[in-house]
């Protein structure tokens, strides 16, 4: 907290504070056994410290928009982020230029409204009279100059087609009408909305496949799981060569940790055509499959946790009894539920580095790809310790607020949660002397971000409490910007209440 940024030791020389995050040392818990050596991953330049795996990184929650084209031009990827770690008690951090940004700091670009596929104008033969076919065609044009969509354009389209029933061109037109009119809504957030646009779309003319393509990457961009999976399949009963739709159910698989049938999925996708996010989905859930060999797996409710099967089978056990006591609170703090299971794998330490990627002063890590909880377990007994237990509740917080936000919330705001959860709280961990150091500005590398990250926290739940807090999370969820839900929460940008929090250190702690 006072410059002191290249230290190695646990302790700041300079002014007491512990770099580990936020924990102080306990006598009873055992050296940090060596990582073993292996090639760093790459690294991005910039502020930001990126994991290239090469993979699309669905910010979640919507925020991971996932959209592969007709084309079969590659999707613009989110970078992938490192996973959000908890560094083990009495561990040095080893400091860096900078925390890693948030997930979700920049949103995809949006997606543009369909082509309305509504084929030639209409002509006045037939049965449709003169008046109408100006009317369809007019709409027609309209579309095809993706021109904004509105009630009144449905209205239209609606109308014509309940006129003229079977007309294939106006029950065309009404299908684009919808198709447009969801994509505004899916820009807007308004997921069910979108989704039930596309169904109504799906409806007016069963036989064109576009529709069902746009739900599963409506469901994809919205994190539902389960749905984008009934879609793709619904895609590949039509279209079983559609290499896009079998990749989008490997991805959807993938996040509901169904791995066997994700493999398949990706082959699947490959054997049609070869492209490169496929085969980067298909190595990560074959290494994924090989950290995990011969691993037990219990399966609950909100759960499904792995661990080596006779030999950590206590500790799985009763990681599993934390899991749900901690889940149980976490639902009454957020009011909020995770609509699928979290994965939770308990790996031996050496193993658990090689799985998550994790640096080497980490305790426990939340994957924002996968969704995953991992945890390295070795040395532990039935009885958990105080820092395994607070490890557990951190690591659940990150998927509770990465579920709440849909992937928006920032990094400050997910790790001084996760260490609010555990019970940390700045005046009870530091002294007079190291609070007025961080109010000064001192706090260096990762031990000063955590420092901040839960003050931050403290300031904004001072303002509003934990009501004002799921609030933000849910603005974040529904307008996809972190400066956007803190304007509506708080009439003022992320950055400009960093500065009040800033300002309220200088005056309680800088003199």
């Amino acid at each position: 907290m006072c410059g002191f940024a290249d230290t190695d030791d646990p302790v700041c020389p300079g002014c007491g504070v512990v770099f580990a995050k936020l924990r102080g040392p306990r006598p009873t818990r055992p050296p940090r056994p060596q990582r073993p050596s292996r090639p760093p991953p790459p690294r991005r330049s910039g502020s930001g410290a990126w994991v290239a795996l090469g993979i699309v990184a669905f910010a979640a929650a919507g925020f991971w928009l996932f959209r592969l084209g007709a084309s079969g031009a590659p999707p613009g990827a989110a970078p992938a982020v490192e996973p959000l770690s908890t560094a083990p008690a009495g561990e040095t951090v080893a400091p860096s230029a900078s925390p890693t940004p948030a997930p979700g700091a920049a949103s995809p670009p949006a997606p543009a409204p369909p082509a309305a596929g509504v084929g030639p104008p209409l002509t006045s033969a037939g049965r449709v009279s003169q008046e109408d076919v100006l009317r369809a065609n007019e709409l027609t044009e309209h579309l095809e100059r993706r021109l904004p969509v509105g009630p009144a354009e449905r209205a239209t389209a609606e109308e014509l087609s309940a006129r003229y029933p079977g007309e294939p061109t106006l029950m065309r037109l009404l299908q684009g009408t919808l198709m447009s009119l969801a994509v505004r809504e899916q820009q807007q957030r308004n997921y069910p909305e979108a989704d039930e646009l596309l169904q109504r779309a799906i409806l007016a003319d069963p036989s064109q496949l576009s529709p069902r393509q746009q739900l599963v990457q409506l469901r994809l961009a919205a994190s539902d799981w389960l749905g984008a999976e009934t879609a793709a399949r619904d895609v590949l009963d039509r279209a079983p060569g559609d290499p896009d739709a079998w990749f989008q159910l490997a991805f959807s698989l993938f996040r509901q940790d169904r791995r066997r049938d994700a493999i398949d999925a990706a082959q699947r996708s490959l054997e049609i055509r070869e492209h490169p996010q496929a085969r980067a989905l298909l190595a990560r859930l074959e290494k994924n499959t090989e950290d995990e060999a011969g691993m037990r797996e219990q399966q609950l409710a909100y759960f499904n946790v792995r661990y080596d099967g006779g030999e950590h089978s206590g500790v799985g056990r009763a990681v599993l009894r934390a899991l749900e006591r901690h889940y149980a609170t976490l639902v009454r703090t957020f009011d909020h539920r995770p609509q699928t299971a979290i994965s939770v794998t308990l790996f031996a330490r050496h193993a658990y580095y090689d799985a998550s990627g994790a640096p080497a002063w980490s305790g426990g890590a939340y994957d924002l790809i996968d969704g995953k909880i991992r945890i390295p377990i070795a040395g532990l007994t039935e009885s958990l310790t105080p820092d395994m237990d607070e490890t557990l509740v951190h690591e659940l917080t990150h998927a509770f607020v990465f579920s709440m936000s849909r992937g928006v919330a920032p990094r400050d705001l997910h790790e001084g949660l996760a260490q609010y959860m555990e019970g940390k709280r700045l005046e009870r961990l530091f002294d007079r002397d190291q609070l007025q150091a961080l109010a000064q500005g001192r706090a260096r590398g990762v031990g000063g971000f955590y420092v901040e990250a839960l003050g931050f926290v403290e300031f904004l739940l001072s303002q509003r409490s934990m009501g004002g807090m799921n609030d933000l999370l849910e603005s974040m969820a529904a307008t996809g910007s972190p400066d956007a839900a803190f304007r509506e929460v708080h009439a003022k940008s992320h950055g400009e209440m960093k500065q009040d929090w800033r300002v309220h250190l200088q005056r309680r702690y800088g003199r």
